[in-house]
């Protein structure tokens, strides 16, 4: 390697400039010409010598190839050489040393060859080099002060240019992405193939002289073997699985506190849930989570068999900020251990581009609550990976450990069927799923973090207090979906039922009738809205005309009822058919729920509103028209004994923490 040192002449770069040594000055000083405008500078020493320390100095030669040799000097790690080439740079640089060390050298025959003579009979070398050969080496090594330049480049040998024609190898790529676009599974003969039917086509347009020749099969192996990896794979699966199978993983977004983000997310659960009144597979319910990043724990989450949604981000959302109540022990004799102890407004959501994200609902709770939102670039979900990977943890550590886990891999069920082996209601699974977060999940080292989700929000409590809202009434009043509606004199209507009291008098009053106010409303309880007028600042609650019939009502169950009530050609006002259409509602429902699709089960759990809020919910719970009674049907035997002891079943499935063990 080329030294830096005090030496006439010797050319550098500081400073974004090349500068050379013009003069060392007798009283220790430096005198420097700048290369590109000849100006002179005079530097002491000490200066040169802490720029160089900080690394402002280089010599601009130091990862160049020096311009007299042919061959570049080698520049990667001397272990990757070959133990032959090894062996040949020590030869050669033996015999350097010994012709050196005895003066300038002369190259001609007389003077050299008992030079390099004597220098082989000390190593035993019985191939002699030629004197060109030492010549050669030594105009390397004193071109370039490297040692390195006398390491042998056999791995430069041969030429690298492609031998096919432009207009050939113009084919061979046109092949290849012709084929992948057809099938992603296209084999190395299927482009060939292709090619030969171009080079077919082409030479009939052309004279005989100028007809090109097919390369044979081996030659296009060789040229796809030496093709980019990111265009093969990019061919293969596309652009997004190849820029995300080659990107650069730096240092992810980092957090210093509870709080200060949070990542939402919905995934299907690879597990099926039963109904607990026909014991029928109901399916895969839909989980919502909302994460926190600087702890992992899982802040809140919404679980139903409807479909992603903006009802189940408020869900989510409520929940996690919102205190936790005791876990319902719906299953006997398993008791959670520890308390759910997270809650608090967040600073800022990380969400992706569904719909039900860019809608205004989640824009007005945030605005109300104080809380940003960030949306993540669209198919990139590397940008709010703590919560991707929460869900595949989920998904492989918790739901598939236990019967009727469906698996996120098809191929390995094999003969196992979910369905038939499916025996958790949407209560108890609910039981067993906060058991695991807060007393496994919670208490198992987590790699990503370096300690349990437990003590790193712990951790964070002694820095920040989470805070809530005002009240609870409050917090009710600024979470949910809204919408904007007139209000008249008959009040509000909303989703077909009518809202009125006397509270929006001074409305009315204020603004006359058909004024623009702003609703918000449960959509898992239609009975109650919040009603903002255009300047008010704080909202009024207006009950439902009709709350025998509004109370307790989610907004699915009553799109459901007003869609049987138009199929009927009924008005809305007229009561006893709105109780009509309900009662067909529940018929209808009933029927779902024994259907033998298993698409028309999970949409029975669905239309009953079933969540994690209200796991229990039926129609009839609701309504007070008596439906018949439904006959259980048992997708497989099981005793009234095993019914009452649902952890037993589940050998494999162990909800203490894994001492040692890890997770992300």
């Amino acid at each position: 390697m080329v030294g830096f040192g005090f030496r006439t002449n010797t050319v550098f770069e500081w400073k974004g400039a090349q500068f050379r040594i013009e003069r060392l000055q007798p009283n220790g000083t430096v005198l420097l010409e700048r290369q590109d405008n000849g100006e002179l500078s005079i530097v002491t020493r000490e200066a040169l010598l802490g720029a160089y320390v900080s690394g402002d100095i280089s010599l601009g030669r130091d990862d160049q190839e020096f311009s007299n040799s042919v061959v570049p000097a080698y520049r990667r790690p001397l272990e990757d050489l070959s133990e032959a080439a090894r062996a040949e740079a020590r030869r050669r640089q033996h015999y350097l040393c010994f012709i050196l060390d005895r003066g300038k050298p002369v190259f001609t025959q007389a003077y050299m060859a008992p030079l390099i003579k004597q220098a082989g009979e000390i190593i035993g070398d019985k191939k002699l080099p030629s004197v060109i050969s030492v010549y050669r080496w030594a105009r390397r090594y004193r071109t370039s002060g490297d040692s390195r330049s006398l390491v042998p480049r056999h791995d430069l040998r041969g030429s690298k240019k492609a031998r096919q024609e432009d207009r050939l190898l113009q084919f061979v790529a046109e092949s290849i992405e012709e084929a992948f676009v057809a099938s992603p599974l296209a084999t190395v003969p299927t482009i060939y193939t292709r090619i030969l039917a171009k080079i077919d086509e082409e030479n009939r347009r052309t004279l005989g002289d100028k007809q090109l020749k097919a390369p044979s099969l081996r030659t296009v192996y060789r040229m796809l073997a030496k093709a980019d990896v990111y265009e093969m794979v990019r061919l293969r699966e596309g652009k997004a699985a190849a820029d995300k199978r080659h990107l650069i993983v730096k240092m992810g977004i980092r957090t210093s506190n509870i709080l200060e983000r949070v990542e939402i997310d919905h995934t299907p659960l690879d597990y099926f849930l039963i109904d607990e009144r026909t014991w029928l597979p109901l399916g895969r319910p839909t989980l919502t989570v909302v994460i926190d990043h600087f702890s992992r724990m899982l802040l809140g989450y919404f679980l139903s068999f409807g479909d992603p949604s903006a009802a189940a981000v408020i869900g989510a959302l409520r929940h996690a900020i919102l205190p936790k109540s005791p876990t319902a022990e719906v299953i006997p004799e398993l008791t959670v251990e520890h308390r759910w102890s997270c809650y608090g407004t967040p600073d800022l959501i990380a969400v992706d581009n569904g719909l039900e994200f860019h809608g205004k609902d989640l824009e007005n709770v945030a605005f109300d609550l104080g809380i940003q939102i960030l949306y993540c670039p669209k198919h990139q979900p590397r940008f709010k990976g703590v919560v991707e990977r929460y869900q595949k943890t989920i998904n492989y550590s918790f739901s598939s450990q236990m019967p009727g886990a469906s698996f996120a891999r098809l191929h390995l069920r094999g003969d196992y069927d979910p369905q038939k082996h499916a025996l958790m209601t949407l209560a108890e699974f609910k039981h067993l799923f906060e058991k695991w977060v807060v007393d496994v999940y919670a208490q198992t080292l987590h790699r990503g973090i370096g300690v349990t989700p437990w003590a790193k929000w712990q951790e964070g409590l002694q820095r920040r207090e989470p805070e809530l809202p005002g009240s609870l009434s409050a917090f009710k009043r600024r979470i949910g979906l809204s919408e904007e509606r007139s209000l008249r004199q008959e009040g509000i209507l909303l989703l077909g039922i009518r809202y009125n009291s006397n509270a929006l008098a001074p409305i009315l009053r204020r603004y006359g009738e058909g004024v623009r106010v702003r609703v918000l409303y449960d959509p898992e309880d239609l009975g109650e809205i919040q009603v903002w007028g255009p300047d008010d600042r704080d909202p009024v609650s207006v009950l439902a005309l009709d709350l025998d019939y509004a109370k307790g009502l989610s907004a699915k169950q009553n799109e459901m009822i007003r869609s049987l009530l138009r199929e009927q050609g009924a008005a809305s006002e007229n009561k006893p058919a709105l109780q009509r259409a309900r009662n067909d509602l529940i018929q209808a429902v009933e029927k779902l729920m024994v259907s033998r699709k298993q698409r028309d089960r999970r949409k029975s759990g669905a239309i009953r509103g079933m969540s994690s809020n209200h796991p229990d919910r039926d129609l009839k719970q609701i309504s007070p028209i008596e439906a018949p009674p439904i006959k259980k049907v048992r997708s497989i035997p099981v005793s009234d004994a095993e019914r009452s002891s649902l952890p037993l079943p589940l050998p494999a499935f162990q909800l203490q923490s894994r001492k040692g063990g890890d997770h992300e």
